[in-house]
């Protein structure tokens, strides 16, 4: 598990480093999650160890969310002004990732079979 967990930091690490080097206005999460993705697709297997870490990350993603929930508290003013603004946009984002998801998982699924 501590493979697992060691190499989901070291793709989050790449990513950073790639955001900050390149100046690409993406989160270096996000850019070290595409690394991932790629490095599983090259791979075409998930290894166990990174599978339990992944397990265990998704069991207390609940604790990942208490920063944002927190940031949205001290910035309740900022939330009052840009409210209507920042629902809307969550609400496109949301339905966006939802289609995006489930069209992926349609084409996953159709490759298995």
């Amino acid at each position: 598990m501590l493979q697992g967990l060691a190499l989901t930091i070291g793709f989050y690490g790449v990513g950073e480093l790639t955001q900050e080097g390149l100046g690409i206005p993406v989160p270096g999460s996000i850019i070290g999650m595409l690394f991932l993705f790629v490095y599983l697709v090259f791979r075409k297997q998930v290894s166990e160890s990174l599978q339990q870490s992944s397990q265990l990350l998704i069991k207390n993603l609940a604790l990942l969310l208490i920063p944002s929930s927190v940031g949205v508290i001290t910035c309740a003013a900022l939330v009052e002004k840009q409210g209507l603004a920042m629902a809307f946009t969550l609400s496109i984002s949301i339905v966006f990732s939802l289609i995006m998801t489930a069209w992926l998982l349609s084409r996953l699924s159709l490759n298995r079979s």
